[in-house]
């Protein structure tokens, strides 16, 4: 049997790419530079908190495949996790880490339905059925990328969006568990 730890996440800022300054602006501008800044400290609570959770595991991650939401197969992950990692993503910062003590970056969401989500995210014609959709297939997408690169014995280490739903279509072989932690 493979196994799953499924890690769900929130976004932030750093991952945004060239929507993160409007996106700070415009929350700034909403909630205040002190909410701004309360939130980047919750942020790196909880990322410190799964650190040690993921830590606390004791894994071989020679035997570990890292899986994150919104990591496209595509030949350079490891550079696109090192772009964001560079720009304050706890998230991508802890991937980096991992990878470095030899577990295995792969690379988890088709290119084109990643492309769909963002063109569909620039739309002022969205409806939530769109959405819903997309999720859906983005998801069983990535349940199918963990089936086939996740092999009997080995562990997996899956990060993703909250509002994904990938266990759903995982097959029995991979027992998921998810990841519980309490931010100090």
């Amino acid at each position: 049997m493979a196994r799953l730890i499924y890690v769900p996440v929130v976004h932030s800022i750093a991952e945004m790419g060239s929507a993160a300054e409007a996106y700070q602006a415009a929350f700034a501008a909403r909630y205040g530079e002190r909410k701004l800044a309360e939130r980047s400290t919750e942020f790196d609570a909880i990322w410190r908190a799964i650190g040690e959770g993921i830590r606390s595991l004791r894994l071989d991650l020679k035997r570990v495949n890292l899986y994150q939401d919104s990591l496209p197969i595509c030949g350079q992950e490891r550079t696109l996790v090192h772009e964001i990692a560079s720009r304050g993503s706890r998230n991508h910062q802890l991937l980096e880490a991992l990878a470095a003590s030899g577990a295995s970056l792969v690379g988890t969401e088709l290119p084109s339905l990643l492309l769909d989500e963002y063109r569909l995210i620039q739309s002022p014609e969205r409806t939530d059925a769109q959405a819903a959709a997309l999720l859906y297939a983005r998801g069983h997408f990535i349940a199918g990328r963990i089936d086939e690169t996740l092999s009997e014995g080995t562990t997996g280490i899956l990060f993703i969006g909250a509002l994904h739903h990938v266990a759903e279509f995982l097959p029995k072989r991979i027992s998921v568990e998810y990841l519980a932690v309490r931010k100090s």
